[in-house]
């Protein structure tokens, strides 16, 4: 799956924009540079044309569009290292045609509560797990360990994993079986090296290492022994803002439209321009949010729809910034007089009629995101806790405002009713984490003190996290399993 996408994506970090002219003749499908051959480079040129570093000429861009043929997309560089990895034996030469938006009215989603067809379904407590070891280790330990009540499995370096197979890529795979229910976090290591403190969740399936951080790896994740990774679709929607907004809709394996029957939670992320396939942040890296539904699956659960709403990238800030008050000191200019209210209707009122008009759904949303993503998934959550069962926002830029302005605007809020379930996480390994950290952790308490159900909030920090999407990623299974309660 993605996982050698995203150890070659470490290259976009280092290469420089390198421009080649074309050589007469045909143009190679993913030959971007124009040096006869594909490779990572090809890949890193188009993540670095859709960032704006460089500018990609016609010809160049009609090499690089490898996923339709019609327009460059971060889904044209993941197919390109997909290939290079072995992950796919060929480009699509199918077009995917953009979906226009529906020209019915917007409606108001329904309001009523979950009937029995929004149920979700439960999933066993025993998972199995899968490591991949990718870095030949000659063996492979998984240090089981509670959250909670911080207690382990065995001493460590924990249980000696069992191998059970060999990828196409000659690293050898190991299993075990673990009750979440007990033990909701691993280590992997070999005896010396270690990874992070690793969430284990009903929706973990597979983990590699992905990376480093300080002396210490990131496991990544990835649905093990699945070869489908969904469906995306895009839809163009006009914004209030008088401009036109991406709307990803990444759809399940097995989905069938014509299946009436069948219907699919949805879960609504902020940001959808970093949630599935290589992403178009700095880093590369990505939510992995299809890889989780996947594993959740494989496991037994429901399939997810994932709806990701773009961001406008200099509008961001204000975007995703609610109106709550007085910002607090300091804060910069771009967040001033932020039109969160104003995503919060086009979410809310746009977006979530289109896909329940268009698509299998019933009436279990959730709403998530991270950093701005993060605060204004809780304030849309805040703002129509009728319309929503669960909240995710990790490292949440609550720090934009004040514990009195965050009291203020939770104490005029009814929650004596069925209110959402609210999953908080934050890292605490680099400044901005550190930063995000005070309120974010003060928020369920400020949130109780207001009168919220205290067991519908979940509070989840790592001292290892920083503020990008590798550890989003890792830690999104677990506010998936939290917000389904499965």
């Amino acid at each position: 799956m993605k996982k050698h996408v995203l150890l070659l994506s470490l290259a976009v970090l280092i290469l420089s924009a390198v421009i080649l002219s074309f050589s007469a003749g045909a143009v190679i499908l993913g030959d971007v540079d124009g040096d006869g051959i594909v490779t990572v480079l090809d890949a890193t040129m188009i993540q670095k044309h859709l960032a704006s570093i460089i500018t990609l000429s016609a010809e160049q861009k009609q090499a690089g569009m490898v996923e339709n043929g019609d327009t460059l997309s971060v889904l044209d560089a993941t197919l390109i290292q997909k290939k290079l990895a072995s992950l796919v034996d060929h480009f699509p030469v199918q077009d995917k045609p953009t979906e226009a938006p529906s020209t019915q009215a917007p409606t108001q989603p329904p309001t009523q509560p979950a009937t029995e067809a929004d149920e979700i379904t439960k999933v066993s407590n025993n998972v199995d797990i899968y490591f991949s070891n990718n870095k030949n280790w000659t063996t492979v330990n998984a240090y089981l360990f509670s959250s909670k009540n911080n207690s382990y499995a065995a001493q460590w370096p924990g249980t000696a994993m069992k191998q059970v197979a060999t990828n196409n890529l000659g690293e050898k795979i190991y299993k075990m079986t673990v009750d979440v229910s007990r033990y909701d976090r691993v280590v992997f290591n070999n005896g010396t090296v270690q990874t992070t403190d690793t969430p284990l969740t009903k929706a973990s399936s597979g983990f590699f290492i992905m990376g480093q951080q300080g002396k210490k790896l990131v496991a990544g994740v990835y649905p093990y022994g699945q070869d489908n990774e969904g469906t995306i679709k895009t839809v163009k929607m006009d914004y209030p803002g008088g401009y036109k907004k991406n709307v990803y809709i990444w759809l399940p394996d097995g989905y069938n439209a014509a299946d009436k029957t069948k219907k699919y939670s949805v879960l609504y992320m902020c940001d959808g321009q970093n949630l599935f396939g290589q992403s178009q942040t700095l880093s590369g890296y990505e939510w992995e949010c299809d890889e989780t539904v996947l594993s959740l699956m494989q496991n037994g659960g429901d399939g997810v729809i994932v709806v990701g709403i773009d961001n406008s990238t200099n509008k961001r800030d204000n975007e995703l910034t609610p109106n709550l008050g007085p910002l607090t000191p300091g804060v910069g200019d771009s967040y001033v007089n932020g039109n969160g209210k104003q995503y919060a209707d086009f979410v809310v009122d746009q977006v979530i009629p289109y896909v329940e008009a268009n698509y299998n759904c019933n009436s279990f949303r959730g709403i998530a995101g991270s950093s701005s993503g993060g605060i204004e998934a809780f304030y849309i959550g805040m703002e129509h806790m009728d319309k929503f069962k669960y909240i995710g926002a990790l490292s949440p830029a609550f720090v934009l405002f004040e514990e009195d302005t965050w009291k203020s605007y939770l104490s005029q809020k009814d929650f004596s009713g069925d209110v959402p379930r609210i999953y908080l996480f934050n890292g605490y390994n680099d400044e901005l984490e550190k930063i995000l950290y005070i309120n974010a952790k003060a928020m369920p308490s400020w949130l109780t003190q207001a009168g919220y159900d205290s067991s519908k909030i979940v509070w989840k920090e790592d001292k290892d996290a920083t503020h990008n999407e590798i550890f989003w990623a890792l830690y999104f299974p677990e506010m998936l399993s939290f917000g389904l309660d499965v």
